[in-house]
């Protein structure tokens, strides 16, 4: 049995190979940003009234049993879809992950022993076959792609099977869910002569204002408390308008261990908020938080008249192009190495190609080259793929966010059980910025007669001071405990318990207005009646407000206080409120055509995490 992987904008990344000459580490296989692929990660780009959603796709398995489904509100605009690059969410990513900041009180009796934490297009002729209808129909990219619609979940299915979109019998259920709401489905398989090893980032334009995440199709292949982070390119901060907001409460991250038992704060902190919540990690205007995705002068006539492999790669190097998997993929294309180098690590290989015509390269190198030269390069086809895969997606998306004001970066973990009810997003102009960056001041304490710290003392912004035991396994071994980014995903030791409770704040946000403080006794009241909150109108009635009960919870606490997870169907006010369909809730009743963006796929039988 074939196993399958679906991942929603993950970032794909290479393992950092042996030690090789010492140039090396100016090549293009020298780093990577190591990041969980577990996660589904995914890009919203709001500007002059179209939404375009950024998707990483990653796989492991058959080349031709790969299948992929997006469910989507209408067709993409006219030249709607298009290839990206993971260099969007790689450089996202450096810019915006937590960082917790540890500012060490100097003290001369009393030593911290040092060590380094690691960073935590619509149109075309419709055709009609049977009761399903393809809309449109191209290739981009490596992918062939169709956009179909359907009265009904087996019709889909069996269209998609028969036309190698492979799709199990379970979607049927969800898929007819979507196609009674006249919801449209893109559907990629891959073109004959390409393979896994081709597949590329895709974005999706569509005439839509206010994104939305079905998240209920995932639930049927998933692992407990799956990550998954937006970014929204926005006017304004992006909120979660039918999920709670947590807010996450410091003193129980792991500070002296750089965070890594953040992902387990923040799973705990939304199971708290009733399982349906998300956790802004960073709201800042764009121009104060500089990505730059590409350069202005990158052009692929740079590359097009180049035979020489060599030439080749100095000329990405001299240019700067992004040292990601993504472009090491597009080298092992081009610039092939022969079979009897397997033993030879990428690294050495591709450094002493890039290297080869200066006086850096030699000895080995020269018949690692000639090799190449022998196999045949096609340095015509490897600038038109630069062009298509990389230049030209992050020019674009370079312009898109030197044009849109606000970045927000929002994250949650999700069980199958919650995976209820669909995430919209929208966005509030009177909420406050959020930074990633934590910081909290440190005061080393050692044992009586010693001068090695064993603990240490944690002040917070609140005022709040608690004392933590140093790690065992690092006292007296190294130094330099300023914390450092938690490594996403890997952040799952324990909660710190002496620092109380994970959850700080449960709140409601709206399109208006400070956020609402909310008891965690109601999470999941006040989560039920979320569920009919629709775009542009107020998400609890006035009535509601007025009857929840004061905020009496204590971030503090010692103990277990509260209940966790989500309820199917809670009664309020005579009402019963049940787990709605989210993205094709309340559809067309304001006249809202809600972006609906969901990547599958199937044959999905186990939820792995790629070996870095």
């Amino acid at each position: 049995m074939n196993t399958f992987r679906r991942l929603l904008a993950a970032i794909s990344c290479a393992t950092v190979l042996a030690a090789a000459p010492a140039w090396a580490c100016g090549g293009f296989f020298c780093f990577t940003q190591p990041v969980d692929q577990s996660a589904e990660r995914i890009l919203y780009v709001h500007k002059d009234g179209k939404m375009t959603v950024h998707i990483q796709i990653s796989y492991t398995g058959d080349d031709k049993s790969f299948s992929w489904l997006l469910p989507l509100q209408k067709p993409p605009v006219g030249g709607g879809l298009q290839p990206s690059s993971d260099t969007v969410f790689q450089l996202l990513e450096q810019a915006t992950t937590p960082q917790f900041q540890l500012n060490w009180k100097n003290t001369n009796e009393c030593n911290v022993p040092m060590c380094q934490f690691a960073s935590a297009g619509g149109g075309g002729e419709t055709i009609n076959e049977g009761g399903v209808k393809v809309l449109l129909e191209e290739n981009v990219g490596p992918y062939k792609a169709v956009v179909i619609s359907g009265e009904n979940g087996s019709e889909i299915v069996k269209w998609l099977n028969d036309n190698k979109y492979i799709q199990p019998k379970a979607t049927e259920g969800l898929i007819d869910t979507y196609a009674k709401q006249k919801f449209v489905f893109l559907a990629l398989q891959l073109q004959k002569d390409k393979g896994a090893g081709d597949l590329v980032p895709i974005a999706v334009t569509l005439d839509e204002n206010t994104p939305c995440l079905p998240i209920r199709l995932t639930a049927l292949a998933t692992a407990p408390d799956m990550p998954i982070v937006a970014w929204v390119l926005d006017k304004a901060r992006a909120i979660p308008k039918n999920y709670l907001h947590v807010e996450i409460n410091d003193a129980v991250v792991d500070w002296l261990s750089g965070g890594n038992n953040y992902k387990t704060v923040v799973t705990k902190a939304v199971d708290l908020g009733s399982g349906h919540a998300f956790l802004t990690e960073m709201a800042r205007k764009t121009k104060d938080v500089p990505i730059q995705f590409a350069q202005d002068s990158w052009k692929a006539s740079d590359y097009e008249g180049i035979k020489d492999p060599a030439d080749f790669m100095a000329m990405m190097f001299k240019n700067q192009l992004p040292r990601t998997s993504q472009l090491q993929g597009l080298i092992k294309k081009y610039i092939k190495k022969d079979a009897k180098f397997t033993a030879v690590t990428d690294q050495e290989f591709y450094s002493c190609i890039q290297n080869y015509k200066s006086d850096m390269g030699g000895g080995k190198c020269k018949e690692y080259y000639d090799s190449v030269v022998a196999l045949g390069f096609d340095g015509k086809a490897f600038a038109k793929d630069l062009n298509d895969f990389l230049i030209v997606p992050l020019q674009q998306l370079n312009a898109d966010y030197k044009a849109v004001p606000y970045i927000t970066r929002l994250y949650t973990t999700l069980s199958a059980n919650e995976m209820t009810k669909d995430p919209l997003f929208a966005t509030n102009p009177d909420l406050p910025d959020v930074s990633n960056v934590h910081s909290a001041e440190a005061t080393p304490i050692c044992d009586a007669g010693s001068k090695q710290a064993t603990k240490a003392k944690l002040k917070f912004a609140d005022g709040t001071e608690i004392t933590y035991d140093m790690p065992k396994n690092t006292v007296g071994q190294c130094g330099n405990f300023g914390g450092g980014s938690p490594a996403f995903g890997k952040g799952t030791a324990a909660i710190k318990t002496e620092g109380g409770q994970a959850l700080r704040k449960v709140q409601v946000l709206d399109e208006k207005g400070p956020a609402l403080d909310i008891d965690q006794s109601v999470a999941d009241k006040v989560d039920a009646q979320l569920n009919f909150a629709k775009p542009g109108t107020a998400s609890l009635t006035e009535e509601f407000r007025k009857s929840l009960p004061p905020v009496k919870w204590d971030p503090y606490a010692k103990g277990n206080p509260g209940t966790t997870g989500t309820t199917g169907t809670t009664t309020t006010g005579g009402t019963a409120a049940k787990d709605s369909s989210g993205c094709t809730s309340g559809t067309g009743a304001n006249g809202s055509n809600w972006l609906a963006i969901l990547a599958l796929l199937t044959g999905l039988v186990v939820w792995r995490r790629r070996a870095l």
